[in-house]
């Protein structure tokens, strides 16, 4: 994609903040999650973004196949202890010191953001072990020390499933060859799960459609003695490995097995069954011996799926590992998924402040489009790069005629107001929870009124169901005229990946318009597209964040993107935070906080249903009938009472746990706050959605308490 002038290129970067809320586990984003620029005070909407270039940005064309880049053989890998296809020194393996080898790499293509490494053995297509799972190392390492420790972010190996290097420990006698590659990344991968639970195939699917190069060096190891032998893994495709290596000496390297596993075979006999329970959930397997200790060995069967996990990274994101079938509902609303968000979401709002609170991607309104579901169903990985969202809009706007891309235009201009209205009705809601949370109660009044605030959050999103049944009345019209050769483009994009849509231009007519409008009018491009494409149950989907979205963590994970370009947001972000928490509270307080998951379950269920009704009655537009406006508003309301509910549990919770803690356990909170945004811990002023703005002035909010 051409982008043709400066002015185009800061439409992306407000389209990209707009998509920040949900990561996936490629998940690209999600990505770098948010590139924009430092947050300023007072400024309109729409004139937050700026972009500094030094050369005009029409004559940088964006790849959309980064795979395809000619500095590739460049690229390489090099260690100075073992050349290419040379043997492998004995202290890098399990007979030896068992520690990491020393490796360097030149070349790095133009537009590496991030490095990756992997360290595999490929005995055949279904008999697969890796040793060495590295994610998150900064571009300007060019290598590793022997034994290195410190950088990027470790993953598991398939020989004891922890997070670490385990040496290579080969099956028998005769040379096994095992492979170190490395990535140069367009941006750092984002995963929605700690990295306790990233294996071989969640870190190659995070990293595909991002690569720009990889090189790798291919060295060999022989045992030196036939009795000392291994039990390695079969790990099929979408799992993650199982048995454990056996080991001659248990100081050797690659670590212990889990006390858990070791528990469950006591009394028991080489290759009894076993289970246990392990990070990741309940483990099956047989007992052997790992290391000199018998223990519980996991098996896997080429049928296994992998383990639902819940938010580490992404964007953003506490999505769950997809499957072929791709991102679900179910996956979003899972017990993992949501327990890694509210914890995370607590993290946030026990050390932030209103300010923070106030940031919220503008995507999360009137979202019954299935873009969501696009963006994290996308068959290139691409769903979360920076310029997705473009991409669509672009083919949908080019498909337009002049007549209808005006529609577009004239809907983008009656509808800001009420975008901005629902973005400002937010704060009533949020200076009620922070005045719950520190205290600042009314006179009289002892705790929030749930009552009121299902009332207030019910006007929200009947807000909402008007913007929405506007757009959908007008998406359907125009969906209904398209010509045969419109409908024929759409069709030839439907089940390909964005690598595969056509790269086209921006229309001459869309250039001269205003930021907020050609931001919306992008959006409703991109809507249409995926609404055009999509089911009932793509426009049901949603992100696990979607709701309970008052508490800050949208701040926590993204304003440092904003403000730094260099920065990518961790892949394990959400959920490292989040546990170490948990783990700073007491069981009693930790209760407070997990317990969420279920007092909100019926909400979230009955949120999926409603969803459901409004989407199936919106899409009547698109069979050429007429949506039921008042049905659309009443599930509205019910959905706004539904949010309710969770919101209001979740600031009552929140601030209950914040009335017990102690002064080092507050201490120990805002140090992690502290540690991760230094002095962009809290803003100046507050945010319209992603932009900033000065805190405005807000409605008096005693009506929310009793």
């Amino acid at each position: 994609m051409k982008y043709t002038n400066l002015y185009q290129c800061v439409i992306i970067i407000a389209l990209t903040i707009s998509l920040v809320a949900c990561g996936l586990p490629s998940t690209g984003n999600n990505q770098a999650e948010v590139i924009g620029s430092t947050p300023t005070n007072a400024l309109p909407i729409g004139e937050q973004f700026k972009v500094t270039a030094t050369t005009d940005p029409s004559d940088q064309p964006v790849n959309l196949n980064p795979n395809d880049d000619e500095s590739t053989s460049s690229f390489v890998l090099s260690s100075p202890v073992v050349d290419e296809g040379g043997e492998l020194p004995v202290d890098y393996t399990c007979d030896g010191a068992g520690v990491t080898v020393p490796l360097s790499w030149t070349g790095a293509p133009a537009g590496t953001q991030s490095l990756a490494l992997l360290m595999d053995h490929i005995a055949s297509p279904t008999d697969i072990h890796w040793y060495w799972i590295l994610l998150d190392i900064p571009a300007n390492i060019t290598s590793l020390s022997k034994d290195t420790t410190g950088i990027g972010v470790l993953g598991t190996n398939s020989n004891n499933d922890q997070t670490e290097y385990s040496p290579p420990c080969s099956k028998g006698p005769g040379s096994k060859t095992y492979t170190f590659t490395v990535y140069a990344l367009s941006f750092e991968p984002q995963l929605s799960i700690p990295a306790s639970q990233v294996d071989r195939d969640t870190f190659l699917d995070a990293i595909q459609g991002i690569t720009l190069a990889s090189a790798q060096l291919n060295v060999t190891y022989a045992r030196q003695s036939e009795a000392i032998t291994e039990s390695q893994p079969t790990p099929m495709a979408s799992s993650r490995g199982g048995q454990q290596e056996n080991r001659s000496n248990q100081n050797q390297g690659g670590g212990k097995p889990p006390q858990e596993a070791i528990a469950a075979c006591e009394n028991k006999q080489e290759q009894s069954a076993c289970e246990f329970t392990a990070q990741k959930g309940l483990e099956s397997g047989v007992c052997e011996t790992v290391q000199d200790e018998l223990a519980c060995s996991p098996k896997r069967s080429a049928n296994d799926t992998p383990q639902e996990p819940g938010n580490g990274g992404q964007p953003s994101s506490s999505q769950p590992d997809v499957d072929k079938e791709g991102y679900t509902i179910e996956q979003a609303i899972s017990d993992k998924a949501q327990g890694m968000t509210i914890a995370f979401d607590a993290l946030a709002f026990l050390t932030g402040d209103l300010g923070a609170d106030s940031f919220f991607p503008p995507g999360k309104v009137a979202d019954f489009w299935g873009f969501q579901y696009l963006r994290d169903n996308d068959p290139s990985q691409m769903g979360h790069a920076g310029d997705f969202l473009t991409s669509a809009a672009m083919n949908m706007l080019n498909v337009l005629s002049v007549d209808q891309r005006a529609r577009l235009v004239a809907l983008a201009e009656n509808q800001v107001d009420s975008i901005n209205k629902y973005g400002y009705m937010r704060f009533v809601l949020m200076k009620a929870f922070q005045d719950m949370l520190e205290g600042n109660l009314p006179a009289g009044a002892t705790s929030l009124d749930v009552n009121a605030v299902n009332a207030y959050s019910a006007e929200l999103y009947q807000l909402d169901g008007e913007i929405s049944y506007e757009r959908a009345q007008l998406y359907g019209q125009m969906i209904n005229d398209f010509t045969a050769d419109q409908q024929a483009y759409l069709d030839a994009m439907e089940n390909k990946g964005m690598l595969d849509w056509p790269t086209v231009q921006e229309p001459s007519d869309m250039r001269s318009l205003d930021r907020e409008i050609k931001v919306a009018v992008m959006t409703y491009a991109a809507d249409m597209y995926s609404w055009y494409a999509g089911s009932i149950d793509a426009d049901v989907y949603f992100c696990p964040e979607r709701h309970g979205t008052y508490f800050g963590s949208f701040y926590l994970k993204d304003i440092k993107a904003m403000s730094d370009p260099g920065y990518a947001i961790p892949t394990d972000m959400t959920g490292n935070l989040g546990d170490e928490m948990l783990a700073t509270l007491t069981s009693d307080q930790a209760q407070l906080i997990t317990g969420l998951v279920e007092i909100q379950k019926p909400s979230l269920l009955n949120i999926v249903e409603t969803r459901r009704q409004v989407s199936i009655e919106l899409r009547k537009f698109l069979e050429g009938d007429t949506a039921d406006k008042a049905t659309v508003l009443s599930l509205m309301q019910r959905y706004g009472e539904l949010d309710g509910e969770i919101i209001y549990n979740m600031a009552v919770h929140f601030s209950d746990v914040n009335q017990s803690l102690t002064s080092s356990q507050r201490a120990a909170l805002d140090a992690m706050r502290e540690e991760l945004l230094g002095e962009l811990s809290h803003p100046n002023g507050a945010y319209l959605y992603s932009q900033a703005i000065s805190m405005p002035e807000i409605p008096d909010t005693d009506f929310l308490f009793k």
